[in-house]
């Protein structure tokens, strides 16, 4: 058989009820049959069934609620997992998951179990998320209700007793058009990850732009108008001569200074201790805030190296996976050393090669469990590393604040130093009032030199997010016609399977006689044939169930499909169905079911099986009846 991804396959499922199992049956791929009297409580397993794979139910049998937990094994693309939920009356319960079969996780320790929630949070991951990356499922959203969980995918592969036989959908408290939406083409395989990331990247980047085009503006409108362009290079030549004037002030007062000197009786020391010893002070700050900043970009290099390691490892591990299942069990004739014949170990659990002790299904169950716990370590470095390149912003600001200190602080205490009390004051103190104005004229131009830089950088920053605004539109113009010629390709493969089943329905309705189309809407959440959408109850039930019976085919028919593979039917017999109505689409599904050859399962309860159906091969348990119901409690 072939086996396409995703593909989820029940192997096996237990119900307990505190220490005893009441229910345990193996499932098997294609037809599985689950047969009984009314209220024998097939529509049980088909809920538990669903809430064992991820489903929200709260509304529970009398004897399901005497239940406490469910164990399902399933197969995800060929890897064997095993999922446990507790029955409970309150909604988003978590989900358990081992890597491995159901036998296996009994002997297993608990610390190779994990525990998701049922809703995602900003440091743990759901269940959905956890499946859906076994399964390779994009993890697609809608800006209404966020992103799509395995409940709303199963709602379009589980026909259910309880919900309009008019609707696509199983029927949920928070349904929306734009979920719906969102669901159908995600299974459709018409749901680009990539798009909807390109839409957020989009949204952000044109906040980001509209946000420096109003920095940009504050700033234009600080500097105001002036006679010349603010440039960088009519800075750098405005410095240039203040620098020079600086210089030739600064001669000016050391010859004045040279003459106060020559006749002063003494200057003051004091003025000059307290500037110095506040310039210290500045230095030795600016030293620990240097040595501050350093020791966090070695950090932040040191976890970009860790991170990259641990993409690196997750990567090797999906590929060590694939590897192991492409090449199978490597078996050696003759010795690798001394190309001696090599016997044939009697035990299936030993090394055919040293004879040591070997399980041969353990690195398979914990490939599972390796890449869940990889991904959360990715997450939380990925988390920690922002928040250090946060921490390094805030030092460069205070590095930037205190350098600026302490040229002021060097300034006064250079000034200090030529202070005298001579006749000649009145010269001197011109010149430093020349010399502070000249300086404060620098210090000026160096706040305009920043703004000047601030206006340059900005204006890059603008044209860089236009040009990738340029970029994310033109690639989402191209995923959006990719999409929608893959969303055609799949709503013509369901529409047509769909048909097939309806045509060969008994002749009960005339419309469903010659059907040229089967039209349905995932948004509007509705079916028609040949644009007729009234019909009898019973044949909306066969309409119904031709429905997502058509989409499980179209799916095995085409691989860019992304739906599981898998089909609950609780909905045979609804709305006064006649045996031989209902029999007769068992006996489709089972024909359309021999016919590929690409790995499914289709699991449906019936009260009125057909006799071609009526097999090991295709049922599952006994035949239940009010006497011997589907679940065993024992008289509790």
């Amino acid at each position: 058989m072939t086996s396409l991804k995703p593909t989820l396959l029940i192997r096996r499922l237990q119900i307990e009820r505190g220490e005893h199992v009441v229910y345990d049956e193996n499932f098997h791929a294609g037809i599985n049959v689950i047969r009984g009297e009314n209220s024998s409580g097939k529509s049980t397993i088909i809920n538990s069934i669903f809430y064992g794979l991820g489903g929200d139910l709260v509304r529970w049998s009398d004897a399901a609620a005497r239940c406490t937990r469910i164990n399902i094994e399933v197969s995800l693309n060929d890897k064997a997992a095993t999922l446990s939920r507790e029955i409970s009356p309150q909604s988003g319960q978590p989900m358990d998951i081992f890597g491995g079969t159901l036998d296996q996780s009994r002997a297993a320790p608990r610390s190779e179990w994990l525990r998701y929630p049922y809703r995602r949070s900003p440091s743990r991951e759901s269940f959905s998320q956890a499946v859906f990356r076994l399964l390779e499922m994009p993890e697609a959203a809608n800006d209404e209700s966020g992103n799509v969980t395995i409940h709303q995918t199963l709602r379009l592969m589980y026909s259910d007793q309880l919900s309009p036989v008019e609707q696509l959908f199983r029927s949920d408290p928070f349904d929306s058009a734009n979920t719906r939406d969102t669901v159908g083409r995600l299974l459709c395989g018409a749901f680009d990850d990539e798009l909807y990331a390109n839409d957020l990247r989009i949204r952000d980047l044109t906040r980001e732009f509209d946000q420096k085009a109003a920095e940009l503006r504050s700033i234009l409108a600080v500097l105001g108008k002036t006679d010349h362009s603010l440039t960088t290079e009519w800075l750098n030549a405005e410095r240039a001569r203040l620098i020079q004037e600086r210089g030739n002030i600064l001669t000016a007062i050391d010859v004045a200074q040279r003459t106060v000197m020559s006749s002063a009786t003494g200057l003051s020391l004091t003025s000059q201790q307290r500037a110095y010893d506040a310039l210290k002070t500045t230095q030795a700050e600016l030293a620990d805030l240097r040595q501050k900043r350093d020791r966090h970009l070695l950090e932040i290099a040191d976890s970009n190296a860790f991170i990259a390691g641990l993409e690196q490892k997750l990567q090797a591990v999906s590929d060590a996976n694939l590897t192991a299942l492409a090449f199978g069990d490597v078996r050696f004739s003759h010795c690798p050393s001394c190309h001696a014949p090599i016997e044939e170990s009697e035990g299936a659990d030993m090394c055919h090669l040293c004879k040591a002790p070997f399980d041969p299904e353990r690195s398979q169950r914990r490939i599972v469990a390796i890449i869940n716990d990889i991904s959360i370590q990715l997450k939380q470095s990925r988390q920690l590393q922002t928040e250090r390149e946060e921490e390094l912003a805030k030092i460069e600001q205070q590095l930037e604040a205190l350098a600026r200190t302490f040229r002021q602080q060097s300034a006064e205490f250079a000034q200090n130093r030529r202070n005298p009390t001579d006749e000649a004051q009145i010269t001197l103190n011109e010149l430093q009032r020349r010399l502070g104005y000249i300086d404060r004229q620098i210090e000026e131009l160096d706040g305009r030199g920043r703004l000047i830089e601030e206006v340059e950088r900005l204006t890059k920053e603008k044209d860089a997010i236009n040009d990738q605004l340029g970029q994310l539109t033109t690639r989402n113009e191209v995923l959006k016609a990719n999409q929608a010629r893959r969303l055609s390709l799949a709503y013509d493969a369901i529409s047509e399977n769909t048909r097939w089943f309806v045509v060969h329905d008994l002749r009960r309705e005339d419309a469903f006689e010659d059907a040229k189309r089967v039209d349905f809407n995932f948004r509007e959440n509705k079916l028609t044939v040949d644009g007729q959408e009234y019909f009898s109850a019973s044949s909306r039930v066969i309409l119904k169930n031709s429905f997502i019976a058509g989409f499980l085919f179209a799916a095995l028919q085409n691989d860019f499909f992304r739906h599981f593979r898998f089909l609950l039917m609780d909905t045979m017999e609804d709305k006064g169905m006649e045996p031989v109505r209902s029999q007769n689409f068992q006996n489709l599904l089972r024909e359309r079911s021999a016919a590929t050859e690409v790995d499914h399962q289709i699991i449906f309860a019936t009260s009125m099986i057909s006799p071609d159906l009526d097999e090991d091969r295709y049922t599952i348990g006994d035949f239940s009846t009010r006497d011997n119901p589907t679940l065993k409690l024992l008289g509790g």
